[in-house]
């Protein structure tokens, strides 16, 4: 486990070990324990839990979704480069 140092102000640190005495843990616990809930866990590539399960299971709404060519239809084309 590892430890970690910070730094509070007076009113922080009593509300911090009032909140984690009611709590019934240990300051350090009381601390991990708010970390976790208001962090989102990640993958070992940095992406949360779950990402990828989500974006697979939502890909049906995607299928009526248009291509590339059609969405560029109705563009202006290109104007051809200058010769280096």
């Amino acid at each position: 486990m590892s430890q970690v140092t910070i730094y509070m102000d007076e009113e922080a640190i009593t509300r911090a070990k009032a909140s984690a005495a009611a709590a019934k843990l240990s300051l350090s616990a009381w601390i991990s324990q708010l970390v976790k809930e208001q962090t989102t866990a990640l993958d070992a590539n940095g992406y949360p839990l779950g990402f990828f399960e989500e974006i697979a299971a939502q890909a049906s709404a995607w299928q009526n979704f248009p291509l590339s060519p059609s969405l560029r239809a109705g563009d202006t084309p290109d104007l051809p480069r200058e010769a280096l």
